[in-house]
């Protein structure tokens, strides 16, 4: 087996909770190129969330200039600064959302944020570390033809199941958070994968792919590519699907990785 790409998540896998590098993971990341290796950033963090990281240049710089937002819905040419939808939820569902009058939301639509209050807005910034002048309150909040990627629901007086019942999309709870994130049918990292590796590199499948994350959203990912592994503090379904669980930092795993057998 040989591996020639590496597919990270972000949040607490390459950064800490301060949105800082982990120690000695930007060398890492350089020898892990220096090996033949190209290492891909696959995050949920929204396209307004990754451009507020500018600090991180150094780490990106290491990183394939691709980037997959969002779970895989939404592509980042970093140097273009150029963002492709890949995936997104209909119409109807930000609008019969929008229609509940008890509704605290926020959409993410065209790479931007929007809220339906100063409460959702300050609510997503706490919990997705979003500085809140990122994330504009909007009355109203959606127009027939928004596409949005995602939208977090922190509060309404209907079920969000009821109200989107019917359209082509699924409702994910963020238990830490009590929010429900209403999402594109499908939305898979794993799945997004597949598709960006054949349209990126003309890679029929995962078998010289490696994986690298900590939480629950990575698990599919980790499953799938050829060798894959769960760092330290990594959350109970991540090192389930992990072939591995690292019992050392993670920049002595990628420092030391070689491409063949790993």
């Amino acid at each position: 087996m040989t591996i020639r790409y590496a597919a990270l998540d972000l949040d607490g896998t390459l950064i800490d909770a301060a949105d800082q590098p982990y120690e000695g993971v930007v060398a890492g990341l350089e020898a892990l190129r220096e090996h033949g290796v190209v290492p891909l950033l696959v995050t949920g963090r929204s396209a307004s969330s990754f451009r507020g990281l500018r600090h991180l240049d150094d780490l990106f710089a290491q990183m394939d200039d691709e980037v997959l937002l969002s779970e895989g819905n939404v592509r980042l040419a970093r140097a273009a600064d150029a963002l492709t939808f890949l995936r997104t939820c209909p119409p109807q569902v930000l609008c019969r959302l929008s229609d509940d009058p008890g509704i605290d939301l926020v959409a993410e639509w065209s790479g931007e944020l929007h809220a339906t209050t100063a409460r959702a807005a300050t609510q997503f910034a706490m919990a997705y570390r979003v500085p809140r002048h990122h994330i504009a309150v909007t009355v109203p909040v959606t127009a027939p033809t928004t596409l949005p990627t995602a939208v977090t629901v922190f509060r309404s007086r209907t079920h969000v199941s009821e109200l989107v019942s019917d359209l082509d999309c699924e409702i994910v709870s963020i238990r830490p958070f009590g929010a429900q994130v209403v999402r594109p049918r499908g939305t898979c990292k794993a799945a997004a994968l597949v598709r960006h590796m054949r349209w990126r590199f003309g890679e029929p499948d995962l078998s010289r792919t490696l994986a690298v994350g900590d939480g629950t959203a990575d698990a599919a990912m980790l499953r799938a590519c050829a060798m894959s592994a769960a760092t330290q503090g990594a959350d109970a379904a991540a090192v389930a699907a992990a072939a591995w669980q690292l019992r050392s930092d993670l920049a002595s795993f990628l420092h030391d990785f070689r491409p063949k057998g790993g």
